[in-house]
């Protein structure tokens, strides 16, 4: 890693650090949650200001920005937007407002994308989101169907090469004998040689 790479990395983690044990909020997150990066939970008031995160969501936040703010996260929100999240209602049984792939990044930026809800809890949305693993294995098994596939007409290609260069061999053969053909005729039928 380049030393632009491990600054930027020792600033995530500075942020995060610092950030997580700073957060107050009326609905804390639960200590074995705080801590997790494949999972993302976060409170945030309905202005977009950041109210408690674990650190899977401060890391989800450095990621897309090298100075994250907490103060606004509505640009995090790439699908569905932060606006129109809030202008949902509450499911009146489960509290949930949306359940589905969430995408988060910003222009510039890599997307990332998980599978999540987002609740609503008194004047705050709770999102509450895991890395699609189901999703990635699912690419992984298609990317390793592909490599054998790739690999198969890879050979299949060194095939049909080698038996273009036979066949060329061939064709320079037989036109140095069309050749030889051709001279003797003109020299009255005799072969060279003969």
């Amino acid at each position: 890693m380049s030393s632009h790479g491990d600054r930027r990395l020792s600033t995530q983690v500075a942020f995060v650090d610092t950030w997580a044990s700073a957060s107050p909020s009326a609905m804390p997150i639960p200590d074995l949650l705080r801590g997790l990066e494949a999972v993302v939970v976060a409170v945030i008031d309905r202005n977009g200001e950041l109210k408690d995160a674990n650190r899977g969501f401060l890391l989800l936040m450095t990621r897309s920005s090298s100075t994250p703010q907490p103060a606004d996260v509505r640009g995090l929100f790439v699908s569905p937007r932060f606006d129109d999240l809030v202008a949902r209602r509450s499911d009146p049984f489960e509290g949930t407002i949306y359940r589905g792939l969430l995408s988060f990044g910003r222009t510039g930026t890599r997307v990332t994308s998980l599978r999540g809800t987002i609740y609503g809890y008194d004047s705050d949305l709770v999102l509450v989101a895991e890395h699609d693993i189901v999703g990635i294995q699912t690419l992984r098994a298609t990317l390793l169907e592909v490599q054998d596939v790739l690999a198969e007409k890879q050979r299949h290609i060194a095939h049909l090469e080698h038996e273009v260069a036979r066949l060329q061999d061939l064709s320079d053969a037989a036109m140095r004998d069309r050749d030889t053909l051709i001279d003797a005729l003109a020299h009255g039928g005799r072969l060279p040689g003969e």
